[in-house]
């Protein structure tokens, strides 16, 4: 061949033509032309019969064999490639691939038809000092295999050859089973003498496991543990198990005993997708995982579980683990809910809310889960926590199971709240997040949300009617007492009755007060404004007993404290769980921020207006009879600013009195006729337009409106604790503090709200009837028939008896 006529072919496709075709001549020329062979073909060359030609030439242009070399030699069952390798590698002849050496590979792959090929192929190995004992991950050493094959024509010339290696060890392995087959099977052959077999150690356990003969490591195993080593060393052993999936070597293990305290077992158990070795560690009764270090894994699963199969398991043996405190922070304070919710994955949230993670766990950064939930999975699982019984609704017995699993904080074992997050939590935060999100809000309304605020209602009604009665004594003795004083009045017994329990409201309003700054809310507290405007109240009800020269001064505050006092009276009263009550301090309260709201903008035109009737109007009209009694009195016009603009505000009321002004020219009419179409004809009656839609949508969300109403009073009353303001009370050193303590738990006994309560609403109680069945009767009904949460009704009727469940 004409190689000058070839010259522009890619020297490396000429290489893989003359493989192809195996052309010596040609893969000579090439590589003689500086070609270099790929890897790949290097092994591909050393693993086809009939290449040692190639492989020779390989050799004498400077071919890079690497240390697998002798193996895919082997691979290819022709003595003569591995005798043309051998020449120019003699070494590496017990280099393992895949925990093989080259004569493991050969015994490994024996069978009747390449038993010649095989044979001849070890001749070579062994003759270039291949060791016949190096065993592979289950202790099979060549002969061993060799032996397990014994339906090989040349079986017993294999053995032969084997047998007549000096260095030959047939006891140390797999408790001389090589030499028991020989015994049994070549009876008549001399066999090496017999050698004390080796201890057995960590190394020789971990390789079997990895081997997968899980019948030899138990019997290693037991040898292993007489030796009395110490138990820590099984961790090892243990958790290659759990890696490799070895059950029977789990159960091994775990039968003889181990520290569970310093290793991450069910971490790995995670990890790997082992569910079977997790359940078998939950099971363990010495076993109890680190309270974070399970958490941490839980939020890892909820990743891992959606493109797993193994892990989803893994995931659902967690749920079913009594062990498992699924309401735990983890160490990145994210409960396993909140992460769920924060990862969008809706299985996850579905099992981790039916096993009862509690929504209202406070994570940093101080958010809550459900804020993470979406709203129809959320409504899901609420509808799944009521369940009835198999009678009619109209059966005596009929029966209504509300499980509130999820609204309350329980332990891992479903009992009194475990040790770490044994402190103060708000039970009320999630509902309080309900009624202000426009998405989850009309939950407010579904009979498990309404039963468990009926139930917080039982237990703080006596505190709040308890507020309400003495804040409107005093409220009443303020008033009477100021009006008494103001006017300088002659009943000196009643202005001393009422200044004794204005004084007593005084004190009890600071002491509230006092507990919740001190107590209770910290920095919080200044956060509201309604309690910022009841330490105004006591500030200005304590200057009325004041006593100023100026008298105006005096009744500019008695003035503004009896506003205070009955804007505080009418907050109070709004918070009455009555619907009429409710619902019209709701409009009250919507209607005065849709105004501020919308009054701020158009404030610009208000100022405007002032300014502009100040300029055309600087000075009223010369009146020629003035009225003796209003002479040295300030007149209300436009000649000062601030004067102007507040008569501009009461103009645009209807007040106009255009006869009082006096227009110089046309401009003042037009100023004023403009003034008079836009601010109080269009201006007025849009802020008219919008209360009345404030009013209609507040009406015809009227029952939705009371739950979010008595929501709030709840927060305010369950942020105080007033269970934990009694408890310190009852410890305090002073004698005093636990009357007052003592007197209130009388009033306000200790109660908890239980996990689940059975309804019974046709069975008539008239003692101890609850609301509660009034309100679930036709919403139970309504939801079972596949209603929606957004249309519950209410429903008046007999009174129910209910019971918790036990």
């Amino acid at each position: 061949m004409d190689l000058g006529k070839c010259c522009f072919i890619d020297p490396q496709a000429q290489l893989k033509t003359a493989l192809a075709n195996q052309d010596i001549r040609l893969f000579i020329a090439v590589l003689s032309s500086g070609a270099q062979i790929d890897p790949g073909d290097y092994d591909k060359i050393l693993s086809t019969p009939g290449s040692q030609d190639f492989i020779e030439a390989c050799a004498a242009h400077g071919g890079l064999f690497n240390d697998n070399s002798v193996i895919h030699a082997a691979s290819s069952l022709d003595p003569d490639n591995l005798t043309a390798l051998l020449k120019f590698r003699p070494d590496n002849v017990d280099f393992k691939d895949r925990q093989l050496t080259p004569l493991n590979s050969l015994a490994k792959i024996l069978t009747e038809e390449n038993a010649s090929s095989v044979l001849s192929c070890m001749k070579l190995l062994l003759d270039y000092g291949a060791s016949p004992n190096i065993p592979d991950d289950r202790e099979f050493t060549p002969l061993g295999y060799i032996l397990s094959k014994n339906k090989v024509r040349e079986h017993k010339e294999l053995v032969q050859l084997f047998l007549n290696q000096p260095m030959l060890d047939i006891d140390s392995l797999r408790y001389g089973e090589v030499r028991q087959l020989l015994q049994v099977h070549f009876p008549e052959l001399p066999l090496p003498e017999e050698r004390q077999r080796t201890e057995m150690d960590i190394n020789r356990l971990l390789k079997t496991l990895r081997g997968g003969d899980e019948a030899l490591f138990e019997k290693q195993f037991a040898e292993y543990k007489e030796l009395a080593h110490q138990k820590e060393e099984y961790h090892d052993m243990l958790k290659e198990s759990i890696k490799l999936g070895r059950q029977r070597a789990i159960e091994i293990i775990l039968a003889n005993g181990i520290d569970f305290k310093e290793s991450d077992f069910l971490g790995r158990a995670i990890y790997w997708g082992n569910w079977k070795a997790l359940e078998r560690l939950l099971a363990e009764p010495n076993f109890c995982p680190h309270a974070h270090l399970q958490t941490n894994e839980i939020c890892a699963l909820i990743d891992l579980s959606v493109e797993s199969s193994k892990h989803q398991r893994c995931f659902d043996v967690l749920m079913a683990s009594k062990l498992v405190d699924i309401n735990m922070p983890s160490s990145g304070w994210r409960t396993p809910l909140c992460f769920a919710g924060m990862t969008g994955c809706t299985l996850a949230m579905q099992k981790l809310l039916k096993r009862g993670a509690y929504i209202g766990s406070r994570t940093h950064p101080k958010s809550l889960p459900i804020e993470h939930i979406p709203h129809d999975v959320l409504e899901e699982h609420f509808n799944s926590c009521i369940t009835l019984n198999n009678y009619g609704p109209f059966n005596q017995i009929f029966e209504i199971n509300i499980d509130f699993r999820n609204l309350l904080l329980y332990g891992a074992q479903d009992g009194p709240i475990s040790e770490p997050y044994n402190t103060r939590h708000d039970e009320m935060a999630p509902i309080a997040f309900m009624a202000k999100s426009k998405e989850l809000r009309h939950l407010l309304q579904h009979p498990l949300i309404s039963s468990f605020l009926i139930l917080k209602w039982r237990r703080l009604s006596k505190i709040f009617y308890l507020n309400l009665l003495l804040y409107s004594l005093f409220t009443v003795s303020i008033v009477t007492n100021t009006l008494l004083r103001i006017n300088d009045s002659d009943h000196s017994a009643l202005i001393t009755l009422t200044t004794v329990f204005s004084y007593l409201g005084i004190g009890y309003l600071t002491i509230r007060e006092s507990i919740q700054l001190f107590l209770m809310s910290g920095f919080r507290y200044f956060w509201s404004i309604t309690n910022m405007m009841e330490c105004f109240l006591i500030l200005m009800s304590t200057c009325t007993w004041l006593e100023f020269n100026d008298k105006e001064t005096q009744r500019v505050l008695a003035a503004f404290t009896i506003l205070f006092v009955s804007i505080e009276f009418c907050l109070l009263m709004g918070s009455l769980p009555v619907l009429s009550i409710s619902t019209h301090m709701l409009m009250l309260r919507q209607v005065s921020i849709t105004f501020l709201k919308s009054f701020g903008l158009y404030s610009i035109f208000v100022l405007t207006f002032s300014i502009c009737f100040h300029i055309l109007f600087p000075t009223p009209p010369v009146q020629d009879n003035v009225d003796p009694l209003k002479e040295g009195k300030e007149e209300f016009d436009f000649a000062k600013p601030i004067v102007a603009l507040t008569k501009t505000i009461a103009m645009m009321t209807g007040e106009l009195n255009a006869g009082d002004l006096e227009f110089t020219s046309i401009s003042s009419y037009l100023i004023f006729l403009f003034f008079v179409l836009f601010m109080t004809i269009v201006l007025v009656n849009l802020l008219n337009g919008l209360a009345v839609s404030d009013t209609q949508t507040i009406r015809a969300q009227a029952e939705l409106n009371a739950a979010i109403v008595r929501t709030n009073v709840l927060c305010r009353y369950e942020l105080n604790e007033t269970d934990y303001v009694i408890d310190e009370l009852l410890k305090s050193n002073y004698r005093i503090l636990r009357i007052v303590g003592q007197m209130l738990r009388n009033i306000v006994p200790r109660y908890q709200i239980p996990r689940q309560v059975s309804i019974f609403p046709n069975m008539d109680n008239s003692d101890s009837g609850n609301d509660m069945a009034e309100v679930l009767m036709a919403n139970v009904i309504h939801l079972r028939n596949g209603g929606t949460t957004g249309r519950f009704k209410s429903k008046r009727g007999r009174r129910r008896k209910w019971c918790p469940s036990p």
